[in-house]
């Protein structure tokens, strides 16, 4: 029987008892928490105490939608070149050749990170640095890959690609060839088709988990387990066998557009559920995607782009036929549906089909969610309450940042500065919760995502330069929207999200206090404790 004891300021997010003083820890489930003094007396003989005091003790943070392996593997500089760094096409094309020039000898050169500007990327911009060689390079929203002729030529992305995919997913040049620019579906296709090894997949997730846990989080969502590779159920249940990978991890299985059999592919899931849910990975439903991104003229709106007279974005999992069945279906296992919603046309869509779904199933406790909701039809909030729809969003990407004016050219200035709700969310009743759709989003951070949820701004930024500050949240809404309400949206409110006796005790100990030191601070706020089953798990350096 081992016990450990948790000194300091204690914020439970439990509204009985918001603040303690102590955690009594048994066996890696909270036995008490309350007084320091009372905690003391429960405490056996070998008890191991640890004293924190000055510091602040939150519970294990929830992160609703990101991607494991595929931040694994971004975060690993020896497997790709990070793009990052660079805001211009030609800084991503230098920080390239350096990556070629430093890693010889390679038989495909990969790049992520790299930003849609006015100028889209093509081909012959990258056979400026490399001819021989197969160079692909993904763009931060992963939607998009930029080729170089040789990828092109070796991934079949030929006049056969353009007949399947068609020019919005395949661009061309003036002569109709395609121009190296692919969004979509051709790009995952391509993703799919470079193998990933066991061996590079245990390493990924280990990179991610050590990063999830230095920043405080102690459980994810894997928001499409395949998106990296098929094989990625087996790699977390290896990873898992082996006892050190204890990033609690929740996720979603896709069912693509193209699924013909939407029984069979629920029933594949149930089985996947069977053989592989154990405690600390689990395949909670579905994950799908009704449209793309903006920035690639894919996401799907209700009302034309701006820029592109008569159209409205790419339609992909949107078809009623298909996604009725699919949510009863989801209904009867006990399945829960995440769904990335972009654009209006693509929420509108998908609430059309859960309330249809909800009246032949009578089910309402489901926890569907949508999943990003940049650009949101007033209307659709109330109904995703109504329904009992999860909001999925982001405190990181609600200010104006180096996209903004992309936005307004793309939907004009009204809807720009109207994306990315979050309060009207919570005042019409739905349950919100934030992500960072890590390494989609190279941020993650449980201080900027308080600051920026309350400020809907940058702390460079001038109070005027704010995106519609109406949506700003409280201080306790943001801590909410990465600890109890995710926990609600896993059907996990049991076992995580507060600080409470029964509960698993995960922790995250930070040097501040979210709900009263002054905002500015806490945007610098750092990490000092990451706990997991009453372990500590990460520890700063400075501790």
């Amino acid at each position: 029987m081992k016990q450990v004891l948790y000194i300091g300021n204690v914020i439970t997010m439990n509204t009985y008892m918001p603040r303690a003083q102590a955690v009594l820890v048994q066996d890696g489930i909270i036995q008490y928490v309350g007084s320091e003094k009372m905690a003391r007396k429960l405490c056996n003989a070998h008890a191991t105490i640890m004293d924190f005091k000055g510091y602040y003790i939150y519970p294990g943070f929830l992160e609703a939608h990101c991607h494991p392996l595929g931040a694994g593997r971004a975060l690993d500089p020896y497997e790709m070149a990070h793009l990052s760094d660079g805001e211009s096409l030609e800084e991503y094309l230098q920080i390239m050749k350096t990556f070629i020039k430093t890693h010889p000898g390679r038989r495909i050169y990969r790049g992520y990170g790299f930003v849609e500007r006015e100028v889209a990327p093509t081909a012959k911009m990258l056979d400026e640095i490399c001819t021989t060689v197969p160079v692909t390079l993904t763009s931060l929203d992963a939607h998009s890959v930029w080729l170089n002729s040789k990828a092109m030529e070796v991934f079949g992305v030929d006049k056969r690609a353009i007949e399947k995919y068609g020019t919005e997913l395949i661009r061309v040049d003036e002569k109709g060839k395609p121009s190296g620019y692919i969004s979509e579906a051709p790009a995952f296709a391509l993703d799919h088709s470079i193998p990933m090894k066991h061996f590079d997949g245990w390493r990924f997730l280990h990179e991610s988990q050590d990063f999830f846990y230095k920043h405080g989080y102690t459980a994810v969502y894997d928001a499409g387990i395949e998106l990296m590779t098929k094989k990625a159920v087996s790699i977390y249940h290896e990873a898992i066998s082996k006892g050190d990978y204890k990033l609690r991890t929740f996720a979603g299985s896709i069912i693509d557009e193209n699924c013909e059999d939407i029984d069979k592919a629920i029933k594949n899931i149930v089985h996947l559920q069977k053989q592989y849910n154990n405690e600390y990975f689990k395949i909670i439903g579905v994950k799908l995607f009704a449209d793309g991104v903006m920035e690639a003229h894919t996401s799907l709106l209700q009302e034309d782009y701006i820029d592109k007279k008569g159209y409205k974005g790419l339609a992909r999992m949107t078809n009623m036929n298909k996604l009725v069945p699919l949510y009863v279906a989801a209904s009867k296992n006990n399945l829960s549906v995440h769904v990335h919603t972009i654009g209006d046309g693509a929420s509108h869509i998908h609430l059309d089909a859960i309330e249809k779904a909800s009246i032949l199933t009578g089910k309402m406790d489901q926890r569907f969610a949508l999943a990003h909701l940049q650009v949101v039809d007033p209307k659709d909030i109330q109904r995703m309450a109504d329904l009992n729809v999860v909001a999925v969003t982001s405190a990181l990407w609600a200010p104006k940042d180096e996209t903004y004016p992309q936005e307004v050219r793309y939907i004009g200035k009204e809807r720009a500065d109207h994306c990315y709700p979050a309060r009207s969310f919570m005042d019409a009743g739905a349950v919100t919760v934030f992500h960072t759709d890590f390494p989609i989003s190279p941020n993650v951070s449980v201080p900027h995502s308080i600051y920026q949820a309350v400020k809907r701004r940058f702390p460079d930024q001038k109070e005027e330069d704010a995106r519609n500050p109406e949506e700003a949240l409280t201080r306790y809404q943001a801590l909410q929207a990465m600890t109890l309400n995710v926990a609600y949206m896993w059907h996990e409110e049991d076992n995580m999200g507060s600080l409470e006796i029964g509960k698993i005790a995960n922790m995250a100990i930070f040097d501040k206090d979210f709900l009263e030191d002054d905002l500015e601070d806490i945007y610098n706020a750092t990490v000092v404790c990451t706990i997991v089953d009453g372990d500590i798990v990460y520890q700063s350096k400075d501790e």
